[in-house]
């Protein structure tokens, strides 16, 4: 028909190759919900610098879902709720199960949900086989172990979700900040211990760093049947 198909296709190749090659005992995927989510209701401008979705890729939305109910994939989409935070659900509970967990994605933000049990299955890094990244990848990345992730992404903020974070702190202060108080709190109780002009930026910016580590923490409580879609 002309229309475009190449996004469908490759997602479509990357979920045979899991299920064939990994043969995993269970599967899922997420996908984001239409309409706002919590966040939004936080933080109005959350995603706002988002570029909107071209064209091509909108209506392929609806052949990825019958590709995966074709696999026989269960989807799991919950209204007000992002994928990341159906995953984050998804992972905890398969990890208190006992089972061994892989999130497939390229998010650095999943991190903070790596475990022993839990290691992030990277497919979409370029000229390069499949990696997956466990507890020395997080603290390569972040300086830091997962229980740390949060609170570095809250000083540093993310340009592409719009989140804040505090101006002026890039990754390499936020990491910093974290290795010297290990959290944000830690942080904000050892203020007058901070040099520089990264005081002023915090004392400036503390009500939307409190904001920020709000943004990007992944939630684990999501509410859905385990099981079903």
């Amino acid at each position: 028909e002309g229309r475009p198909s190449g996004a469908a296709y490759g997602f479509t190749l990357t979920l045979r190759r899991i299920l064939e090659t990994e043969k995993p005992d269970l599967v899922a995927v997420a996908f984001d919900p239409p309409g706002k989510t919590f966040r939004h209701k936080s933080f109005a401008a959350y995603k706002a610098t988002r570029e909107k979705m071209p064209e091509d890729l909108v209506h392929q939305q609806d052949w990825l879902r019958e590709i995966v109910r074709a696999h026989g994939v269960p989807i799991y989409e919950v209204p007000g709720y992002e994928a990341d935070d159906v995953i984050g659900t998804l992972a905890r509970a398969a990890e208190d199960a006992g089972h061994e967990v892989r999130i497939v994605t390229g998010d650095k933000d999943f991190m903070q949900l790596v475990s022993e049990r839990v290691q992030l299955h990277n497919v979409f890094k370029q000229d390069s086989d499949v990696t997956l990244e466990g507890l020395d990848a997080v603290r390569e990345k972040f300086g830091t172990g997962p229980e740390g992730v949060v609170e570095v992404l809250a000083i540093m903020g993310d340009a592409s979700d719009n989140v804040p974070g505090v101006k002026g702190i890039g990754e390499k202060g936020a990491k910093k900040l974290i290795e010297a108080y290990g959290t944000v709190a830690g942080v904000l109780d050892h203020l007058d211990e901070v040099k520089g002009k990264a005081r002023e930026h915090i004392e400036r910016d503390r009500d939307q760093l409190l904001l920020s580590r709000d943004l990007v923490t992944i939630h684990t409580d999501v509410p859905l049947e385990i099981g079903r879609a």
